[in-house]
Order: structure tokens, then sequence, then C-alpha cells
């Protein structure tokens, strides 16, 4: 039986399946996954599934076809394996003349990257830079601020051809899209979540192109994509308080219909307007299955035939796995099918869904005050602030007598 994304792909040929974390974790989830299995035949079928799951080396048989990372998600992946990361951060430290937690934090997820792009490179390479992209998120504390933010983006697309830089959705970050568009790199649009910061990224990209073209810069292994969020979207609890105040009753498919929504305007906005971008699908999410709606994954089921690219935490890898019997045929007409009108107009009352429907429902400044945008600022915030106070006890442990080492602070 092959796995639920391969149908997925089967039913939409301009689908993409990408990996939501470093492709160098995957051996380890894997073996993780099928040490899990409930018994010798869930074992051997998965395994069968997953050997053409990520095969960089083989892009024929590859499911895999890209790569999105984060701070986020690095510092994850260091934390997660501290014995071998040790090691490489304190020969980072070694190596530098006046080490501190920032530029040690740089070279670290520098390297992080690097050795990612190396795995993907021979897919790139062989699809001729359609395939095998990694995505480099800019580090979070930027995101604000565009000057420094263009500068480590420059920085990051300097690593490796295959490099994929990944840019807020704030104000400043459509300012930066437009610039490294310009230069011919190729961009990811995160932390978005709505219709009118899906026109922004739009217009930042065109304006991007328009320039390259007059400037003769080529754009032949140029991509760009536009990252809907879509699980984080309905996660955020604005929604349910503003139902809450108007003293409506707002179920989870009924939330999940409000992430569809959004997703399947952007779809078609590209579709009826030719956008160069591609709307790339993260934080997907397996259904509930006491909450009766009968699928599977909505996410899936409901932009299944549509040209867009999912990326998948190994998370939701495991979880349709485990459920690959649940999930109805996959209809390849599904990205067109309308939202249920009575649904659609009962989501409207809700601001918050509003504004992310509406193509004109919020300004440029106002969408790093969104509810979603917040909420996984400060996540990603949080994480990345882990994997700099990992960095800062190495640094206060390889002197002799450990002391007390501000953030900032060097060891000299």
């Amino acid at each position: 039986m092959p796995i639920v994304l391969e149908e997925l792909q089967r039913v939409s040929p301009a689908a993409e399946i990408w990996w939501d974390s470093s492709p160098l974790d995957f051996p380890r989830w894997r073996k993780h996954f099928l040490d899990g299995a409930p018994d010798k035949e869930s074992r051997y079928r998965w395994s069968r599934q997953l050997d053409r799951f990520l095969c960089p080396e083989e892009p024929g048989t590859s499911l895999v076809r890209g790569i999105t990372t984060n701070p986020s998600l690095v510092a994850k992946s260091i934390l997660a394996s501290p014995e071998m990361w040790r090691a490489e951060i304190r020969e980072t430290i070694r190596s530098q003349s006046l080490p501190d937690v920032e530029s040690t934090f740089r070279l670290v997820y520098e390297e992080a990257l690097r050795r990612a792009a190396a795995r993907m490179l021979p897919m790139w390479e062989a699809s001729e830079g359609r395939y095998g992209w990694v995505s480099g998120q800019l580090d979070p504390r930027l995101m604000f601020n565009a000057d420094p933010m263009l500068e480590q983006a420059l920085r990051i697309a300097r690593i490796a051809p295959n490099l994929m830089v990944k840019v807020p959705g704030s104000a400043a970050g459509y300012e930066v899209i437009r610039k490294l568009v310009a230069r011919g790199t190729s961009v990811n649009n995160t932390l978005s979540y709505t219709v009118p910061q899906f026109l922004a990224c739009a217009e930042a990209v065109e304006s991007g192109l328009a320039e390259a073209r007059r400037r003769g810069i080529a754009t032949d292994r140029w991509r760009a994509v536009f990252t809907h969020m879509t699980g984080r979207f309905g996660a955020n609890t604005d929604l349910r308080c503003e139902a809450a105040i108007r003293g409506m009753d707002l179920t989870s498919s009924e939330i999940r219909w409000a992430e569809v929504a959004i997703l399947k305007r952007v779809h078609r906005r590209i579709a009826e307007h030719g956008h160069p971008v591609k709307l790339l699908l993260s934080s997907l999410e397996v259904e509930d299955p006491a909450a009766g709606s009968g699928a599977l994954s909505m996410h899936l089921e409901e932009s299944a035939g549509g040209a867009i690219a999912y990326t998948c935490k190994p998370r939701f890898v495991a979880d349709v796995m485990r459920r690959d019997h649940e999930l109805p045929a996959f209809a390849a007409d599904a990205i067109e099918r309308e939202v249920p009108a009575r649904v659609l107009e009962k989501l409207m009352w809700l601001p918050s869904f509003h504004r992310a429907y509406d193509p004109q429902g919020m300004g440029v400044d106002e969408f790093s005050h969104y509810g979603s945008f917040i909420e996984t600022y400060a996540e990603v915030l949080g994480n990345t602030r882990k994997l700099l106070d990992f960095i800062a006890h190495q640094l206060q442990t390889m002197s002799d007598s450990a002391q007390p080492l501000l953030l900032s602070g060097s060891t000299r």
C-alpha cells in the first residue's frame, strides 16, 4: 500500500512533498518511528515506504523534493543530540580568536544549513534547480529590521546554491524579499497566515523579478514559495474567543474550514493571476477521530489536485502513516471545491478570519500584530534562546574555572 503522501502526489502531479526538518535528522527519526511499530507486519510495511521517502541521491525515487528548516528546528535538532553537537560547538569556539555567544550561534547555525544543503544538492543538480531546495530562515530577532535581515540573507544565500532564504511576513520582511529577488535569490515567505500577506508577497516578488530582468540577472534557477502556516492559524485562540463573545459555538471542523478557506483562496489567486509564487502548506494536522469529520486530514483532502508544496513535520508523517487506513480516496479536483456557504458565512462574523480572508483585510504594518504571527514569533524566539543558552554554557565551561557570562559577552 502506498504512503498517504504518495497517493496525494499521484492525484496531484504539480504537488511537492517537503520535509520540515533537517535531512540529517531523518535517519534517527526513521529508526525511532520503526522501533515503535506495533507488530512486524507494520514495521516491514512502514520500512518499505520510508525507503523511498527521502532519497536525495536518487531524485527519481525520492518522494521528498525539498526541505524547510529554521533556527527553532535547528535548535531542537541540536538539543536532541547534545553530545554530537557539543564537540562541534566547542571546536567552533576554539576556531575563533575572540569567540562570543552571538558569533558562535551564527557559525553553528550556518554549518547546520551547509550540511542540510549538501545532503540535498544531488537532487538540486539532477533537477537543474527545480527540486532539492533547503529553506534557511533568518534569525527571528531581526524580523522587524530590514537591513540586518538583508545582510544575513545574503550571507545564507552564499553558503550553497540550493539554499532558499526564508523571510518573515512582516513589513520589513517584504522589503527584504523584493531586494533578494532583485538579486536572483530564491525566497520562502514564512510566518504568513493570511490572504493580504500573500498579496504583499506576490507584489514584492514581482517587483523584484522586474528589477532582476532590467539588470540582466539570471532567474532560471530561481524559486519563490509562500508558506501558509495553516495549522497555526487555527491553533491561535482568537477565533474561539471572538466566537464566544458573539455567543457562537465554533466547532473544530469549522476552524479547520477557516484554514482551508484561506489556502483555497490563495491557490485560486495564483492560478487566476499567474503569480510566480508556489503555495507551500506547513503546520499540517490530522483530524481527531472523536470529532467525527470522517477525514484523516482536511489539509490534504481539501487541497488535493492543487499545485501545492506540503512541508511535513516528522510527527505529521508518523500520524498519517499510522492512520493511512482511514484515508478516503483523494479527489483530483478537491482544491476547486467551495467551502460550505453556511460555514463561510458564519466565519465571516469573526474579525480574525475576516481580516485574514479578505484581500484588503489588513495593511502591511498590521501583519506582525496578528494573533497567529505573535504566537509563532514568541515560540521561535523561545527555541532560539534555548540554543543560545546551550552555546553560552559551552563558553562558560571551556575555561578551568567556570564563571557567569552575559549572552552578549565574550571569553576574553
